[in-house]
């Protein structure tokens, strides 16, 4: 299965009649949205973690476990502060948050059809 048909059958599970697997579909998409915004790309490895997750076949800690026995402990030290951790906070004014919420919306057009009709009745 190539990258592609593995992240279509991701999209495909966020799209689930079963909430919780919808969930997690999404929480994921928004991870690997996040990734792409920083014009990074995930792993097809990574990608077979994820949908093996969202099918309830393995858990997260089993996709962490199965990350750093594949690429070593040396990916990501556990013990840092998330908030500290080399990630990025981006102030509410960044231009980094409008791309991610446009990436967003190219993926979950309906989901946020929704949110600006809620937004949108909260104004009046």
């Amino acid at each position: 299965m190539t990258y592609e048909e593995k992240y279509q059958e991701l999209v495909e599970l966020s799209h689930s009649d079963n909430p919780m697997i919808r969930e997690q579909a999404d929480a994921w998409l928004v991870s690997i949205g996040l990734q792409d915004a920083a014009e990074l790309k995930v792993s097809a490895y990574l990608l077979d973690l994820v949908i093996s997750n969202v099918k309830g076949e393995i858990s997260r800690d089993e996709v962490s476990q199965r990350l750093r026995e594949h690429y070593g402990d040396n990916l990501y030290d556990e013990s840092q502060n998330l908030l500290d951790g080399g990630y990025e906070i981006l102030p509410p004014d960044s231009p980094k948050i409008k791309e991610i919420e446009d990436y967003n919306r190219k993926l979950r057009p309906a989901l946020y059809a929704e949110l600006d009709k809620k937004r949108n009745r909260r104004k009046l």
